[in-house]
């Protein structure tokens, strides 16, 4: 199920509940006053001191996830993930954009409909029993960031943190299919920064599946094996082809380990030596992820050197896989705890959808710094769906640090509604 034409039903109710996520006028000033003095009430009551609340309360809304239901209705559902919009697509009018999140609600409300309890179902975050009930707290609400005495910043930090943990809870969980409502992974999105990291350090990177085709127009003027390569899940569910700033508090070691410069993987001689770019970056990524990947690492390596004898592969330093050790370390200590600063507008209001659908977190295995030099090599695939190549060839050495692509991301995911997360 990959890359499939979207049904003219689905895009059909995606369509109406965009309509009607924009004719939301948001919370009114009363029911922004009730839910403000209903978590403030409920902070005082964990022990939290008045004097406290302001700073403590998003760390008190976090634990709330914590007690939240994401739990799977049957390990066959599958899993919706969802990024930014659909545009420029076939099936669309010129100049249409559909929110990925409009999307993916209507493809599992309209999947369900068609073979209730089946084991074709289909679930997304916000319409589980923990997404309903994170979401009628309406946290992106600037009417509600208003009752809280918090400015535009620390409202949307508050409500980025404790979907952002809601969306690694709901991650950890899935087991079958994963379908990502994006065409490419985006740096500044939570799909990136949480939800395909813990698919992949799960040891799950062959159930993602891109439900958008892959956007090839980019890679024009790359070898037709290339393009091949970028296209397949596996690399599209690693990499990421858009600039970065160093200096942004959102730049994470898995940021840069991700990167892909396409310029710099144009100006590569053959297509030996472009793939094994692209595999180099795999590898930076499959680090960070942890001892799930270590024989992957390893993989990976063994083919780079086949590709490119005289090149020396760079993979992420101490520092950076102490990084990512100490943020798994902290996700088995507490599935709620949020990841590093993300874009998230995840539970925005999707009116006049419910799924059931019960999702939740299970126990995560220890985890430790990864050591791909002790690795031993596993026969399993670990780009799954793509050839691997060992023909060798000599080529010349590039540098390690990819340059600044001329390729931009979107601006943050911000929600239509009015009033929600802008």
């Amino acid at each position: 199920m990959t890359e499939q034409r979207l049904a003219d039903e689905v895009l059909t109710e995606a369509r109406a509940l965009s309509t009607l996520a924009g004719l939301d006028a948001g919370l009114s000033d009363a029911r922004a006053r009730q839910i403000a003095r209903e978590l403030r009430a409920g902070a005082l009551r964990s022990g939290i001191a008045a004097e406290d609340l302001a700073e403590k309360l998003p760390s008190y809304i976090v634990g709330l996830v914590a007690e939240m239901d994401v739990d799977l209705p049957a390990p066959e559902t599958k899993s919706a993930f969802w990024s930014w919009a659909l545009e420029n697509h076939p099936q669309l009018s010129d100049g249409e954009k559909i929110p990925s999140m409009h999307l993916a609600a209507a493809y599992a409300h309209v999947e369900n409909g068609k073979t209730p309890d089946s084991a074709d179902a289909v679930r997304y975050l916000e319409g589980t029993p923990g997404g309903q009930q994170l979401g009628e707290l309406r946290l992106w609400d600037q009417q509600l960031h208003r009752a809280l005495n918090l400015d535009e910043a620390g409202g949307k930090a508050m409500a980025s943190s404790a979907w952002d943990a809601l969306s690694q809870k709901y991650a950890a969980k899935t087991q079958n299919e994963a379908l990502f409502f994006m065409a490419e992974l985006n740096p500044g999105a939570i799909a990136y920064k949480t939800e395909a990291r813990q698919l992949r350090q799960d040891g799950k990177l062959d159930i993602i599946n891109f439900m958008y085709p892959a956007p090839t127009h980019k890679y024009t003027d790359l070898a037709p094996e290339t393009q091949e390569l970028l296209a397949s899940q596996a690399v599209r569910a690693q990499i990421h082809t858009f600039t970065y700033d160093e200096n942004d508090a959102g730049c994470t070691p898995l940021t840069r380990a991700g990167h892909l410069d396409l310029e710099q993987l144009k100006a590569l001689p053959t297509p030996e030596a472009q793939r094994a770019a692209v595999l180099e970056v795999c590898a930076r990524v499959a680090t960070l992820d942890g001892p799930a990947r270590e024989a992957d690492v390893e993989n990976l390596i063994e083919e780079i050197k086949v590709l490119r004898p005289d090149h020396e592969v760079t993979l992420p330093g101490v520092e950076d896989r102490q990084w990512a050790a100490e943020l798994r370390g902290q996700e088995q200590e507490s599935p709620a705890s949020p990841p590093p600063v993300a874009v998230s507008t995840h539970g925005q209001y999707l009116p006049g959808v419910k799924v059931n659908a019960r999702t939740g977190p299970a126990p995560l295995e220890s985890l430790t710094l990864p050591a791909p030099e002790k690795a031993t090599v596993s026969a399993h695939n670990f780009l799954p769906g793509v050839a691997r190549q060992t023909k060798p060839i000599a080529a010349p050495a590039v540098g390690n640090t990819p340059a600044a692509s001329s390729q931009v991301p979107p601006a943050p995911e911000q929600s239509r509604d009015t009033g929600m997360g802008v």
